[in-house]
C-alpha cells in the first residue's frame, strides 16, 4: 500500500525549477566576474606595457645621460686643470720675461707693436677706465668734465668697454683704446710731464660695474693699480692691470696645460708694468 506522497513530493519539481534558475543566474554571474577580472587584468597588462614603453624610450634617458655625462666632464676637466697648475712654476717662468714680451708683441698683441709704429717698447698691460659700481655713477656725471679736459689734449675719451692697453715707451705712457671688433679707437700719450704729476693707488681686483665672480675665478681676475693725471685741473682715472688681458681661444678649450701657460705668459708680461713705471718715475711709488 502505497502512503500517502508528502508535500516534499509536490514541491520538488518546484525546487528543481527554482535550483536550475539560481544555478543558471549564478552561472551568469560567475560569467560576469570572469569578464570583469579579465578586463581588469588586460587593462592593468596595458598600463605596465605603456610604462615600460614609456620607461624604455631613449629620449626618456637622454637627461640622466647628460647628467652623468656633464659630472663626468667636470671631474675629468678638474684633475686635468691640478695638473696643469702643478707643472708651471710662476716663479721660473718670471726669468723668462723678455723672452715672453717679445713672444706677445710678436704674435697675440702684434697690432700694438704696429700702433706704437715703431717706437720703443718696455712695458705693456692690459687697461681700463674704472668702471665699480660705486664710481660708475660718479662718472656718468662726469664724463662731460673729462671729455673737456682731455680735448685740451686734442683727444676725447669715451667710455670704454673694450680691450685697452698701456704701453710705456721711455717717458711716454700711451694709452690704447680699441673698438668692439678691436681696431684701434683712441690712443692717448701722457709725457712725463704730466706723469710726474700724476699718483697711483692700489685698485684691488679689477670686477665688471655689476658682475659676480666665484671665489675660484677670482684668482684669474686683474689686479689693479689706478694712475691719477691732472689734466688742466681736473682728475682722469684709469686703471693698469697687472696681466694682460686673456680670452680663451675656442680651439684650447679642452687645453687646460695651454690655457694655464698662455695665462701665465699674459700675467708675466703685464705684472712688470708697474715696477717698470715705478723705477722711471719714482713719484708713482705706493706705501
Amino acid at each position: 500500500m502505497q502512503g500517502k506522497p508528502s508535500a516534499t513530493w509536490f514541491l520538488l519539481p518546484i525546487w528543481w525549477e527554482d535550483y536550475f534558475i539560481v544555478a543558471n543566474r549564478a552561472h551568469s554571474l560567475w560569467n560576469f566576474f570572469k569578464r570583469q577580472t579579465k578586463k581588469g587584468k588586460s587593462k592593468k597588462y596595458l598600463n605596465t606595457k605603456k610604462l615600460k614603453q614609456k620607461r624604455m624610450n631613449p629620449f626618456f634617458l637622454i637627461p640622466i645621460v647628460v647628467v652623468i655625462a656633464g659630472v663626468v666632464f667636470m671631474i675629468i676637466m678638474n684633475k686635468k686643470l691640478k695638473t696643469a697648475k702643478a707643472e708651471i712654476n710662476l716663479d721660473s717662468e718670471r726669468t723668462k720675461y723678455e723672452q715672453y714680451k717679445q713672444e706677445l708683441l710678436t704674435q697675440d698683441f702684434s697690432k700694438v707693436k704696429q700702433w706704437m709704429k715703431g717706437g720703443n717698447i718696455d712695458a705693456i698691460t692690459s687697461a681700463s677706465v674704472p668702471q665699480t659700481t660705486s664710481n660708475k655713477i660718479q662718472e656718468l656725471v662726469t664724463d662731460g668734465l673729462k671729455n673737456v679736459a682731455l680735448s685740451t689734449i686734442g683727444v676725447k675719451l669715451k667710455r670704454i668697454e673694450t680691450d685697452c692697453f698701456w704701453v710705456l715707451s721711455r717717458n711716454d705712457l700711451h694709452f690704447f683704446s680699441t673698438d668692439t671688433v678691436g681696431n684701434l679707437d683712441e690712443h692717448i700719450v701722457f709725457d712725463n710731464f704730466r706723469i710726474e704729476e700724476a699718483k697711483l693707488q692700489y685698485g684691488g681686483i679689477l670686477k665688471s660695474q655689476l658682475g659676480v665672480y666665484s671665489k675660484s675665478s677670482e684668482e684669474y681676475l686683474p689686479i689693479t693699480h689706478i694712475i691719477t693725471f691732472n689734466i688742466d685741473g681736473s682728475p682722469l682715472s684709469l686703471e693698469i692691470h697687472d696681466r694682460l688681458n686673456y680670452t680663451v681661444d675656442p680651439t684650447d678649450m679642452l687645453n687646460m696645460k695651454k690655457q694655464l701657460e698662455t695665462r701665465a705668459k699674459y700675467q708675466i708680461v703685464g705684472e712688470k708694468f708697474v715696477s717698470i713705471l715705478q723705477n722711471k718715475f719714482p713719484n708713482l711709488k705706493t706705501a
